[in-house]
């Protein structure tokens, strides 16, 4: 199903730019998924205005918001001429807005059916997303965000991380979604430690195998409720006894994308604001995408 806004128009896939490297490659990215989705693309690139002349550098306000929104245009130009390239026909607009970036993007996402952004050559999606427009867009944006760094786009199945339901429920139907358009597998991945919280229809008694047979058998049906609705999406569940972030990375070593719901600071959730995130998305070798608990996603 196509998500549309209020006046009957389909919702674009957002990329925002900012004239990293890793930018661009959001742009590439965002043009194949809107291609594949149907959408439209648009290109977004906002600049904080100047809030005083410069009379030792003998500028004005008003030239270094000129500098700035010409600068922004010419960003635009090229990230147009890349997603061009690489989704001929797609249909593509761009525009520059004066204002916070964070303030802008959030205000994206409000009428976006995805919003894709990359992680600004910081080499890291976890420091990325810390003090970032990426973090307001985890925190406050109304639609799925996805982290692009440079030369991550690449052939595999979608890894989403469930730590706990209904809460993930959001995060595995976009990872089934994604997925189908894809036209690749579901790999849902669950871990435990003796120390973590119980999970809902997990036992502790009886030892680690009774643990580990229960939170298979919980993640399989929490899975499979939703994966009834993509039938021709092949999916698996696995359980690892073991650190949620070490264990995401490194299954996500095979993935072409890898999917986490945020709900707040615990299990995969903390994984994207904390130094476990850091440790996750800095060395993921393919996009990330973050998907609120409260993220209605269409069929």
């Amino acid at each position: 199903m196509t998500e549309r806004s209020g006046d009957g128009r389909p919702n674009p896939v957002v990329a925002g730019m900012d004239g990293s490297r890793s930018a661009v490659e959001a742009a590439r990215w965002a043009a194949g998924e809107a291609l594949r989705r149907g959408l439209p693309l648009r290109l977004v690139s906002a600049y904080e205005s100047a809030g005083r002349d410069y009379p030792t550098l003998e500028v004005t306000a008003a030239e270094v918001r000129e500098a700035m929104r010409e600068t922004a245009v010419r960003r635009l130009s090229g990230a147009r001429k890349t997603a061009a390239e690489a989704a001929p026909g797609l249909t593509i607009t761009t525009e520059v807005v004066e204002g916070d970036p964070k303030e802008v993007l959030v205000e994206e996402s409000r009428r976006a059916a995805l919003v894709v952004l990359g992680s600004r050559g910081f080499g890291s999606v976890g420091r990325f997303l810390l003090g970032s427009s990426g973090l307001a867009l985890a925190n406050h944006g109304q639609c799925p965000l996805v982290i692009v760094r440079d030369g991550d786009a690449r052939p595999g199945p979608v890894l989403v991380g469930v730590d706990g339901w209904p809460a993930s429920a959001a995060a595995v139907r976009f990872a089934f979604q994604e997925a189908a358009e894809l036209r690749t597998s579901v790999t849902a991945l669950r871990t435990w430690s003796e120390l973590g919280a119980v999970q809902p229809g997990v036992r502790r008694l009886g030892g680690s195998r009774v643990v580990h047979d229960s939170a298979r058998r919980a993640l399989a049906v929490e899975v499979s409720s939703v994966a009834h609705e993509y039938p021709d999406v092949p999916f698996g569940c696995v359980v690892v006894r073991g650190r949620a972030g070490k264990t995401l990375r490194e299954y996500g070593e095979r993935a072409g994308l890898i999917v986490v719901g945020t709900r707040g600071r615990s299990g995969f959730a903390g994984m994207l604001f904390g130094s476990v995130s850091q440790g996750l998305a800095g060395r993921a070798r393919c996009p990330v995408a973050v998907v609120r608990a409260d993220t209605e996603i269409p069929q």
